[in-house]
């Protein structure tokens, strides 16, 4: 980027920007009226062009660049606003591939990197002179007005370095709310960069308008992005291709079931390029390239990046997998390539699922765990000690319980030192845990009661206030009070499989998901007994459960994929007979039952 631009506001980095550039390319301006009357108040200087030298080194594309760096921070929380890699707007356009007639249109087009790349392909593809194409073929739409002044100077200086003039009637690019437009005309082709906003950014009233106006946005915290696909979809003329990169978690999220729900009812997506956990560009989602068709399709070509490719390269070889669109459950889609369908078909149907064997069950939830951890290292006279404004205050033992929070521990070995314990103000009878009444909590625990008070404040506001708890220290959910037995637990993200034994059957967990062997089985597996749990953990931490996790859940930056319940219940177990249980339980060397466990399979992944 250029550097030290803090001196002058972004009007006037726009035009030295601009400026500059086409000095730099010894291009006369002064030819168009458009760029004439652009820099009629703008005043040269020695001081703005030493500021601006690089500009020689830039092309059109990376002026572009710079400019959506330029956008406002506030402008691209509440519209979106993020500028596009130049190889993935190639990529895009390539892949759509517009005819010479044919009419496109990017409806959030920024400062015009879509557009750039149209202006590129005709003149590789075809004859059409510069002018033509502005006139003919290319169209844009963005909310914000000073991204269409940008879009329309970009394209004037594009056609200068052609040897072109374009005047303000050339252009087919407006200022607009797509999503409110009163739109008339359909297009061959659509593309671009739809903005990401949240629900949470989005103001009341849009919220309403688009809740009432879009099939794709119904269920709670929706994205922008999906009434974007809609709206495309609806511009489309019957055979027309719409290509977007946006976030990849419409995939699976419980907000994006309305949008797959969409795309299966009219059939009508045909590949997707999935660049998984790896950023493309400086906006904190993970991303896919989604291509829909104006015509009814069955199967859908899917790609992943595989681990540590470049999404440049990547992009530069995909080919596609062919997903049946009839498969895809719209709760979650789960796209997989070729060899990975086969794969995890065996995986599932090997054995039982870990899903009927397991209750698999999220941690508790107090909403202020660290009001009621207590650390069994800081002692005094026989009581914890917790410390809250400098003061210290008393715990009693015995209103406490062991607790394992999951995020502590990286394996089995430290888990042994686990010290953490919490304050548990309930008490059960059989599967019923009750709070314990005020007037008996502090006659039977009075140092605790003391704490408690000290943090009331905090307690009741709790859940953002809108939730009345009474007693004020009851937990603030009332999962898992009685979940008790030998149990596997597994963090929410982990970047290889790690299920922890914990033989404390009293104990409660957070930060995670516990598995726990059900009571009533309706079946009978050679792994279901307690007594055999060890071996099921050393199955779930093989590399079997690496890779079905890995091509089946969802990831986080850095390749840490998500071990929720709904991503591991299909796992399923083969049936051992004693010498293969034998084996799993003395055996060290995880090579050695990675192995074992392959041929089990019947998978090839090693």
């Amino acid at each position: 980027m250029v550097d030290n631009l803090q001196s002058f506001d972004v009007q006037e980095i726009d035009k030295s920007l601009l400026f500059y550039f086409l000095k730099g390319k010894g291009l006369d301006y002064s030819q168009s009226p458009l760029l004439t009357g652009y820099f009629k108040h703008f005043i040269p200087s020695s001081e703005k062009e030493n500021q601006f030298v690089r500009l020689k080194e830039f092309g059109i594309k990376e002026l572009e660049n710079e400019l959506e760096i330029l956008i406002p921070g506030n402008d691209r929380k509440l519209n979106g606003a993020f500028f596009t890699p130049t190889y993935i707007v190639d990529f895009i356009i390539k892949e759509i591939a517009p005819g010479e007639n044919d009419t496109t249109i990017d409806l959030s087009c920024g400062c015009g990197a879509f557009l750039i790349g149209l202006l590129d392909y005709y003149k590789k593809t075809t004859q059409k002179p510069v002018k033509s194409v502005v006139q003919e073929n290319i169209f844009g739409v963005d909310i914000l007005p000073y991204n269409v002044e940008r879009a329309k100077m970009l394209l004037a200086i594009y056609a200068l370095q052609e040897g072109e003039i374009l005047e303000e009637n050339d252009f087919n690019i407006w200022q607009a709310d797509s999503l409110r437009t009163d739109w008339k005309q359909k297009f061959d082709n659509v593309i671009g960069n739809p903005p990401y906003v949240k629900f949470q950014d989005l103001s009341e009233e849009n919220r309403k308008y688009l809740s009432n106006g879009w099939r794709t946005v119904k269920n709670g915290t929706f994205n922008l992005y999906f009434a974007f696909f809609e709206l495309g979809y609806k511009l489309l003329k019957d055979g027309g291709k719409l290509g977007y990169i946006t976030p990849n978690n419409y995939f699976t999220s419980l907000a994006g079931e309305p949008l797959r729900e969409f795309f299966q009812h009219e059939k009508c997506v045909f590949r997707i390029v999935d660049f998984d956990h790896r950023k493309v560009f400086d906006v904190q989602t993970y991303t896919a390239i989604t291509f829909l068709e104006k015509r009814k399709m069955t199967v859908i070509y899917y790609d992943r990046i595989k681990d540590g490719q470049h999404p440049e390269s990547f992009i530069k070889s995909v080919n596609g997998s062919l997903n049946s669109l009839a498969d895809l459950n719209p709760k979650k889609w789960r796209l997989l390539k070729s060899d990975e369908q086969e794969n995890i078909k065996k995986i599932e149907t090997v054995g039982t699922p870990i899903g009927d064997i397991f209750d698999i069950c999220v941690g508790i939830a107090t909403l202020k765990d660290e009001l009621y951890f207590v650390d069994t290292r800081k002692q005094n006279q026989g009581f914890f000690v917790k410390e809250v404004d400098g003061k210290q205050y008393l715990i009693e033992e015995a209103v406490t319980k062991a607790v394992f929070k999951i995020s502590d521990f990286k394996n089995q070995a430290e888990l042994i030192g686990n010290t953490r314990r919490i304050i548990f103000p309930y008490k059960v009878i059989g599967k019923k845990a009750t709070p314990i009444p005020e007037q008996v909590f502090s006659t039977k625990y009075p140092n605790c009661y003391e704490y408690l008070l000290a943090v009331q404040e905090i307690l009741t506001q709790r859940d953002k206030g809108k939730t009345i708890f009474s007693p004020f220290y009851i937990w603030g959910r009332t999962q898992g009070l009685t979940k008790h037995g030998k149990k596997l637990l597994v963090p929410t993200f982990s970047q290889n499989p790690r299920f922890l034994l914990v033989n404390d059957e009293e104990s409660f967990f957070t930060n995670g998901y516990g598995l726990f062997f059900k009571d009533n089985r309706l079946f009978q597996h050679s792994l279901t007994s307690v007594d055999k749990i060890d071996v099921v953990q050393k199955i779930l931490n093989s590399i079997v459960m690496h890779y079905y996790v890995s091509k089946t859940s969802v990831a986080i930056e850095g390749g840490y994929p998500c071990y929720q319940k709904n991503f591991i219940a299909k796992f399923s177990l083969p049936e051992f007979d004693n010498n293969d249980i034998t084996f799993l339980r003395n055996c060290k060397e995880k090579d050695q039952i990675d192995a074992f466990l392959c041929q089990k399979y019947d998978l090839s992944i090693l």
